[in-house]
């Protein structure tokens, strides 16, 4: 018997959001502590920066980015490297793509800063 963890992942906000501003939430598909250590940085690179804002709740226009499954890994020369498949969509069902990406374990804001980068993408190419 197979089962998945959803582990939502968010960080609260104070004051109002700007209108160049897009709620978004993370959701981790997996439990094991690669994908976990990939979502917490994914949740600190969110919250850095001021392109968007932490929410929950499915909110109208929000970014939903999900990490649907534990990663993927395979130890290279003592280091073991992390790769990663994170899908963009709309609060109202709309698919706004999938990224694949890798990183090193010690080193998962790395994974982090490139689907924070894809969101960004997907944003500007739907007009959340």
């Amino acid at each position: 018997m197979i089962s998945i963890c959803l582990v939502v992942v968010f960080q609260k906000t104070s004051g109002p959001i700007k209108q160049s501003q897009t709620l978004v939430e993370i959701w981790c598909g997996g439990d094991d502590n690669l994908t976990q250590g990939v979502c917490r940085a994914l949740d600190r690179e969110f919250a850095s920066t001021r392109d968007f804002v932490i929410s929950s709740g499915e909110k109208p226009r929000t970014l939903i980015v999900r990490i649907p499954t534990n990663v993927d890994w395979k130890d290279r020369e003592k280091k073991t490297r992390v790769f990663y498949t994170a899908e963009f969509k709309s609060t109202n069902g709309k698919e706004l793509g999938i990224k694949k990406g890798a990183c090193w374990q010690n080193d998962f804001r790395t994974c982090a800063t490139q689907i924070v980068r894809q969101a960004k993408i997907a944003v500007r190419k739907t007009n959340l």
